[in-house]
Order: C-alpha cells, then sequence, then structure tokens
C-alpha cells in the first residue's frame, strides 16, 4: 500500500520561551498571598503576580510570529521516514493533527528554515513566500501589515487575480 500526504498546513504560532518562570513567578505569588500575615507581605505578593502577567503579555505581543509549515499522512511509518530525511536539514516537530474524526501523524519544520533551504539551492521562491518572509521578518506590526498589503495588492494586480497555487484536480 502506498501512503499519500493527506495535507499541507501552515501554522502560526507564539513561542513563549519564558512561560516557566513566569508559571512560576505567579506560583510563588499566589502562595506568599495564601499564607500572608501582613498587609505588606499580601502587597508584594499582588504586585508580584501583576508583574508576571504583565511580562507574559508584553513577551506575547513583542515575540515574534513562528510559522510552520506542515504535511500530514496517513501513516505513522511515512511520517517517521519523512522525519527521519527533514532531521539532516531542518529542526522537525511531530505531533498528530485530527482530520475527519481521524488522528493522523504531522511533520512540521520551520517555515524560515524551509525558505534558506529553497533559496541555497537556487531554488526560484514563489512570490507568496516572498511576500510571507518579508511580512515575519518585519519587527514594526503597523508597518508589516501596510506593506503586506500593499504587497498582496501588487501580486494580484500583476497576475491578474489568478494564482497558481499547485493544487491538482483528481
Amino acid at each position: 500500500m502506498k501512503s499519500r500526504v493527506i495535507a499541507e498546513v501552515v501554522e502560526f504560532r507564539i513561542e513563549f520561551r519564558m512561560e516557566e518562570e513566569v508559571r512560576e513567578l505567579a506560583k510563588r505569588a499566589m502562595e506568599i498571598m495564601e499564607f500572608a500575615e501582613d498587609e505588606f507581605a499580601e502587597s508584594y505578593a499582588r504586585g508580584a503576580l501583576a508583574i508576571s502577567k504583565t511580562v507574559a503579555k508584553v513577551y506575547q505581543l513583542c515575540q515574534p510570529i513562528k510559522v510552520y509549515v506542515g504535511w500530514v499522512f496517513e501513516d505513522l511509518r511515512t511520517a517517521d521516514v519523512v522525519a527521519g530525511y527533514f532531521k539532516a536539514f531542518f529542526r522537525v516537530k511531530k505531533e498528530w493533527k485530527k482530520i475527519n474524526s481521524r488522528q493522523l501523524p504531522a511533520v512540521f519544520i520551520d517555515f524560515e528554515e524551509w525558505i534558506t533551504f529553497y533559496s541555497i539551492r537556487s531554488h526560484p521562491l514563489h512570490p507568496l513566500d516572498i511576500i510571507a518572509l518579508r511580512y515575519l521578518k518585519n519587527t514594526n506590526m503597523r508597518r508589516a501589515l501596510k506593506q503586506l498589503a500593499r504587497d498582496l495588492a501588487g501580486f494580484f494586480k500583476e497576475c491578474g487575480g489568478e494564482v497558481e497555487w499547485g493544487v491538482e484536480d483528481g
């Protein structure tokens, strides 16, 4: 039986690397508030709790979004083989995705690593990949969204509104 790719997936994720430290700070603050014997200890704990929430929110706003490209397979063996090949070039994440009430194995790699690999091998990038890469590299969100809108409008104007998405019929 020949296995095949069920779906190609693109996911956007905000990776919060300081999550453990912030969670530990919040846990200690809650313990102090619970067993506080005076107002000073309780106000210290409330301040620490507020800081932990603020740090988490600010970090999520400042941290750039990571984009992963993934492939969902019919069987685990094929996913393991593909992941094994990809590990030579990329950091690979293996996960399970639910599609049509079935749990299926998936292999994900970082979009920027994928594009860099493409560029090194002198493959031409799809214009939409170039637009996505420019958007991800921009640090100012307002400027990034304006540039994204300009790029997409220019792209669709150039191609006459028709896009070849690489999907085959049949």
